[in-house]
């Protein structure tokens, strides 16, 4: 067998490992989980290194460093048992979530949503795509960006040939905008995304009901900015040139019933939370496996065995995707380890009285948070950093007049507004590679005064509601 397959073969293994590990942290609680799943990580992202991105080298030597800083200091088994289980949380439900993409790759509703979605007439085409993106990302992540926009893509070449030049670049730059937008508005709310629960972890006092609820009306507030900067800055189109393709009518059922496996797989956590009294990560991480299979029997179902066989098959092309998730696991699972390690490391004391002597009133926390998690994303540091480490900090420094749930709602509204603005972000190279424009012309032309006026506006609001005390 050649080296690169038993590589990728051990390294498939490593992550079963840290699954098969995060899941025993449910139900037992022992040290020896959390060095295990560490050990075997470490193992898998050794061996696939070749995958990794400027962000994951950074990341991941920043989590190295500070270990052996930590490790230095005397760090006790308990607490880096605690980093290690959180580090492989994420790594382990970054990768189960994996098998929503791969059995959404062979569901036909999926293929019906997007096909509706990008035929819609232009008057509504950037609120249809807009919740393209928002339902396709929180489904299958950036599976749904590629998706929407290949398909999108395809539509415009069919439909906008005879128009001018600069009309043809105004309506892709529309439509990628719009899906960017959508997809960045998921850390605000989504109960199955890794946003929102890497909150969730970096906050241990913090529930899914403290956030969740503000987070949605946040989205929708954040939608309509986005739908009348659109329609502000829209360019006077002739009305021959607005027909849209026809769209088959059988195709909007597959719109409902892509919302429908969100609402469904949301209430399987919640259902599980509430029955047996998990914790909302831990019933995540049983509900996404769990379903994806399920999905796949659906998909498969009409002859004797084809069920099981497509269950089968999404396994397999959950677990060969492993390897190829390297760099995103590797981004993911520092956040984990370092919002633990930063706590440790920190004089947390002097700290407190550096903001004690800084911030005179809550308001001037919420401006401070929100600026460093912008510009720190923009030079390159991934928000789920920030937003684990912050968040962290923020339980311990006890800042009077912000409570937790508001400090999350800070951070998880600057990731939405980051999310589409730096080219060193993964979802503004993914959109541009698949648009064929270079990253900075869309995160910085395209899409930067909606990401800078919506930060202003969302850093505004939120210091004006923590000022009066109504959150």
């Amino acid at each position: 067998m050649p080296e690169r397959s038993v590589r990728m073969l051990v390294a498939q293994g490593c992550i079963i490992v840290v699954v098969l590990a995060s899941f025993a942290g449910i139900f037992i609680h022992s040290a020896a989980i959390g060095l295990t799943a560490g050990a075997a990580l470490a193992v898998f992202l050794v061996l696939c290194w070749r995958q990794f991105t400027i962000a994951t080298w950074l990341t991941v030597s920043l989590c190295v460093l500070l270990l052996a800083a930590a490790m230095l200091r005397g760090i006790d088994i308990e607490t880096l048992s605690r980093g290690l289980e959180r580090m492989a949380f994420l790594a382990a439900l970054l990768a189960l979530l994996g098998a929503l993409r791969v059995v959404a790759s062979e569901a036909p509703e999926v293929v019906r949503a997007g096909r509706y979605l990008t035929t819609r007439p232009p008057g509504r085409r950037y609120l249809a795509m807009n919740f393209g993106g928002h339902v396709f990302g929180v489904l299958i992540n950036l599976g749904g960006i590629a998706l929407l926009l290949d398909m999108t893509r395809r539509s415009l070449e069919e439909t906008s040939a005879h128009l001018p030049p600069d009309l043809r670049e105004w309506r892709l730059r529309r439509i990628t905008t719009a899906v960017l937008r959508g997809f960045a508005l998921a850390p605000l709310w989504s109960p199955i995304g890794l946003g929102l629960n890497a909150l969730l972890l970096a906050m241990p006092g913090l529930e899914y009901a403290d956030i969740g609820p503000a987070g949605l009306l946040a989205a929708a507030l954040f939608l309509a900015w986005g739908w009348f900067l659109d329609w502000a800055g829209a360019p006077r189109i002739p009305l021959t040139s607005r027909a849209a393709p026809r769209p088959d009518a059988a195709d909007r059922g597959g719109v409902a019933l892509l919302v429908m496996h969100v609402a469904l797989l949301a209430g399987l956590v919640f259902g599980l939370h509430a029955a047996t009294g998990l914790q909302f990560q831990q019933a995540l991480l049983i509900a996404v496996p769990g379903y994806s299979l399920a999905w796949a029997a659906r998909i498969g179902r009409g002859g004797p065995g084809r069920a099981g066989a497509a269950m089968r098959r999404a396994t397999a092309g959950t677990i060969r995707r492993f390897p190829l998730a390297a760099a995103e696991i590797g981004v993911f699972a520092s956040a984990g380890l370092l919002s633990v390690l930063a706590l440790e490391l920190l004089p947390i004391d002097r700290v407190q009285s550096l903001v004690a002597a800084l911030i005179e009133t809550p308001w001037q926390m919420v401006v401070l948070l929100n600026l460093s998690m912008f510009a720190l994303a923009t030079a390159g540091v991934n928000p789920i950093i920030t937003a684990s480490v912050l968040g962290s900090l923020v339980t311990q420094l006890d800042v009077p007049g912000l409570s937790d749930p508001a400090a999350a709602l800070c951070l998880a509204g600057t990731w939405s507004c980051v999310m589409g603005f730096t080219p060193l972000m993964t979802t503004v190279v993914y959109a541009g590679a698949l648009v064929g424009r270079p990253a900075a012309v869309v995160g910085f032309r395209w899409n930067g005064f909606y990401c800078l006026s919506g930060l202003a506006l969302w850093t505004i609001g939120m210091a004006l509601l923590v000022q009066s005390g109504l959150m």
